[in-house]
C-alpha cells in the first residue's frame, strides 16, 4: 500500500508530500520535516514483502536494506547523497536522505543534448572522488549511469544517488551478488551471479557514463558485446572529443576486467594523463585504438606503414647486484626504447634463433624487429591481409619459420616469418583470441579465446581436430609440455587446467590462485608449471602431482606476463606495477627489479640465451634490456 500525502511517519517527524518514483523492489517519497525542510524517504515495496516467492527471504531483504542504509550513512562526501535517519514504519525499513534540488543527468541530456567535455569531466571527477570514498568503505555502487547523478540547481555540482543495488565487496574473493544491471552501463561480470568483485565494476559504469554524456548515445551493452556487436568509439559520434579522453573511456570499458584500470583513482589518473599526453603529440596523426575508430587528422596524415620508430640510443650506465654467492653481476637497464606502435603494445615474442622479435598491439598491427639493434624490419600484413582489431597474442613455431597472431577480431593468422606473407586465416573461435601455442614439433596449434574454448588445429592443413571445453571464463594463456603430450591452460576463472593432448581429456585442475591466471609455461624438463596471476603472485606447480610447490611475491599489482630462459634458470615477470622482476628459478629469489615503463606492462620475453629481455605495455613502448 502506498503512503498518501499528509501521512505522518516516525512519530510525526516526517510528513509525506507525495511519491517520487519506484523501482523493482523499492519506492521513494518526498517528505517534509517538522521544520518544513524537504527530505527523500526510501522504503521497500509492501507487495514485494508479501509476495509468496519473497516471503522466505523477507527478513533478509529487510536486513540488507538496513545494512545498505548504515553503510551509505558512513560514506560522507559532498558528492554522495547524505543519509539523515534510519527507522522502521509499519514493519517497513526506511532511510531518510537529503533532498537534492536539481535534475539528473539523464533528464539533462534529453533536455539540452550532449554535455561539453570540460563540464562532463568536472562531473566525472566529482563522482569519481565520491566512489573512491565509497570503495574504501567496502561498498560497490553497481549502477553508475546518468540517471543516478543529480546536478544541484544553479551549481556545477554532481551528487551520486540511488544505492539500491549497492553491495559489499572484498577484493579478490568470489562473491554472490544479485544480478541487477542497467544495459550499456553494467560490465560483463555484473551479469554473473557469482564472480570476483572489485572497484573495476564501477570503473566501467563511470566510463560508460562519460561516453553517454559526450555522445548522447547509450553504449553497446556488455551482453551484446559478448555476442560480437562492436562498441563504437565515442569519437564516431562526437569528433570533437579529445583523443586522450576517447582512449580512457575505451580502456575503462574493457570487457575483461583484469585489463581495466583496477580502481577509480587509477582510471581518473589515466583520464588526466591521456589528455596531457595527447596535448604533447606533434601535429601529425592522433593514434586510433582499433580499426573501426576513426583517426582524427590534424594535418597531412602519414600512412601507418611508413611510421619510423624513434630509437633512443643505448645507455651506458649499468647497475650491479649481489647474487647468492656474493659475486657482483650486472643488473640490466633499458638498452633501447622503441616507439613504433601508435597505441598500447599487448604482445612480444622472440624468435627461436634469438635474432628477431615481433610485437602486436592495439593499433591492429604486427611488427618485426631486429633484437640486437632495435631496427624495425617490416610490418606484417597490409590493409586487406592484416588484422582489423587489436593483436593480443603471438607465437613462433619450433624453427621460427611460422608466426601465429591472435586478435580481438576473433581470427588467427599464420605468417611466413621471413617473407612476411600470410599463409592462412583461421576462424575457429567466435570471440577474441587471447592465447596461442605451437606444439614442440610445430604440427599443432592450440588457441584459447574469450569464448572459454580451446581449439587444436593442424598447422599444415588448417583443419580443426579437437576442442577442449571446461573453463568457465576466458582462456588467457596456453603452453605445451616439452614432449608435446600435455597442454596447460590458464583462465580468468582463476584456475589452470592440464589436458592430455591426444585424447582431449582433462587430467586435473589447479586452483591455488585467488584471481585471474594470466600467463603460464612449462620448465625445460616439463616437470614444473609456472603461472602468474592478477592476485600479484607467481606460483610453481608439480606437473605429476598437481601440487603447489612455491609462491613468489614481490609485485604490487597484476602479474600479466612471465618468460623463462631456455635453460630454465632465469624467470622474468612483467606487472601492472610498471616493473619487471628477474628471478632465480632454483632458489625463488628475486635477482633485480627493472623500472622504466610508465604504464602497465603487458608482455615480457627473454631471449634463448638469457641475455636480453624485451618488454611492452600501455605506454606504447617496447624496451630492450641487456
Amino acid at each position: 500500500m502506498d503512503w498518501n500525502p499528509g501521512q505522518a511517519l516516525f512519530g510525526g517527524r516526517y510528513i509525506i508530500e507525495g511519491k517520487l518514483g519506484e523501482g523493482g523492489i523499492g519506492i521513494t517519497y518526498l517528505a517534509k520535516t517538522q521544520s518544513h525542510q524537504l527530505r527523500v524517504i526510501k522504503t521497500l515495496k509492501e507487495e514485494i514483502l508479501n509476495n509468496r516467492s519473497w516471503k522466505p527471504h523477507r527478513d533478509k531483504l529487510r536486513q540488507d536494506f538496513r545494512d545498505e542504509a548504515v553503510r551509505l550513512a558512513v560514506c560522507r562526501h559532498p558528492h554522495v547523497v547524505q543519509i539523515e535517519n534510519i527507522f522502521d514504519e509499519e514493519n517497513l525499513p526506511c532511510m531518510v536522505m537529503e533532498y537534492i534540488q536539481g535534475e539528473d543527468l539523464g533528464k539533462r541530456l534529453r533536455r539540452t543534448g550532449i554535455v561539453s567535455e570540460t563540464e562532463a569531466l568536472l562531473y566525472i571527477n566529482q563522482i569519481g572522488d565520491a566512489l573512491t570514498v565509497i570503495h574504501r568503505k567496502g561498498l560497490l555502487h553497481r549502477d553508475i549511469k546518468p540517471r543516478n547523478i543529480m546536478i544541484r540547481t544553479g551549481k556545477l555540482e554532481a551528487v551520486l544517488i540511488d544505492f539500491g543495488i549497492a553491495r559489499e565487496f572484498i577484493p579478490g574473493i568470489v562473491q554472490r551478488h544479485t544480478v541487477y544491471r542497467t544495459p550499456g552501463f553494467a560490465p560483463p561480470e555484473q551479469y554473473q551471479l557469482e564472480a570476483i568483485r572489485g572497484e573495476y565494476i564501477d570503473v566501467y559504469g563511470l566510463a560508460a557514463t562519460l561516453y553517454t554524456l559526450l555522445t548522447g548515445v547509450v553504449p553497446t551493452s556488455a551482453d551484446d558485446r559478448l555476442r560480437n556487436v562492436p562498441l563504437e568509439t565515442p569519437l564516431k559520434f562526437n569528433p570533437s572529443i579529445s583523443a586522450g579522453v576517447n582512449l580512457a573511456i575505451l580502456q575503462g570499458m574493457e570487457m575483461r576486467s583484469q585489463f581495466r584500470p583496477q580502481s577509480v583513482a587509477e582510471w581518473l589518473s589515466l583520464l588526466s594523463s591521456g589528455i596531457d599526453e595527447i596535448s604533447s603529440v606533434p601535429p601529425t596523426i592522433i593514434p586510433s585504438v582499433q580499426a573501426n575508430i576513426p583517426t582524427t587528422i590534424i594535418s597531412q596524415p602519414i600512412p601507418p606503414t611508413h611510421i619510423s620508430p624513434r630509437v633512443i640510443p643505448p645507455q651506458q650506465n649499468w647497475k650491479y647486484y649481489s647474487g647468492q654467492s656474493g659475486k657482483q653481476s650486472f643488473s640490466p637497464e633499458a638498452y633501447r626504447t622503441l616507439q613504433g606502435h601508435r597505441s598500447m603494445v599487448y604482445a612480444v615474442a622472440i624468435s627461436p634463433s634469438g635474432e628477431f622479435f615481433v610485437s602486436g598491439g592495439n593499433d591492429n598491427t604486427v611488427k618485426l624487429w631486429k633484437l640486437q639493434t632495435g631496427e624495425k624490419l617490416r610490418q606484417l600484413g597490409r590493409w586487406f591481409s592484416g588484422h582489423n582489431d587489436s593483436v593480443w597474442t603471438l607465437a613462433f613455431n619450433h624453427d621460427g619459420e611460422i608466426l601465429a597472431s591472435g586478435s580481438w577480431d576473433n581470427s588467427i593468422k599464420l605468417w611466413q616469418f621471413h617473407t612476411g606473407k600470410i599463409i592462412c586465416t583461421l576462424t575457429v573461435h567466435c570471440h577474441s583470441v587471447n592465447a596461442l601455442a605451437f606444439s614442440p614439433d610445430g604440427q599443432l596449434l592450440a588457441s584459447g579465446s574469450a569464448d572459454c574454448i580451446i581449439k587444436i588445429t593442424q598447422v599444415n592443413t588448417g583443419n580443426e581436430i579437437n576442442t577442449f571445453a571446461g573453463h568457465e571464463d576466458a582462456i588467457n594463456s596456453l603452453a605445451f609440455s616439452p614432449d608435446g603430450q600435455l597442454l596447460a591452460s590458464a583462465s580468468s576463472d582463476c584456475t589452470i587446467k592440464v589436458w592430455q593432448v591426444n585424447t582431449g581429456q582433462e587430467i586435473y585442475t589447479l586452483s591455488g590462485h585467488r584471481f585471474f591466471v594470466n600467463c603460464l609455461l612449462f620448465n625445460r624438463e616439463g616437470e614444473v608449471i609456472i603461472s602468474s596471476s592478477s592476485d600479484k603472485t607467481i606460483k610453481f606447480w608439480n606437473v605429476i602431482t598437481g601440487k603447489e610447490i612455491r609462491t613468489l611475491t614481490g609485485h604490487t599489482d597484476v602479474v600479466s606476463s612471465i618468460s623463462l630462459s631456455q635453460n630454465s634458470d632465469i624467470l622474468v615477470s612483467g606487472s601492472w606495477d610498471k616493473t619487471i622482476k628477474v628471478w632465480h628459478v632454483e632458489t625463488g629469489t628475486e635477482i633485480c627489479t627493472l623500472t622504466g615503463h610508465e604504464n602497465y606492462i603487458r608482455s615480457v620475453a627473454i631471449s634463448p640465451d638469457g641475455k636480453t629481455i624485451v618488454s611492452a605495455g600501455d605506454d606504447n613502448l617496447i624496451k630492450i634490456w641487456r
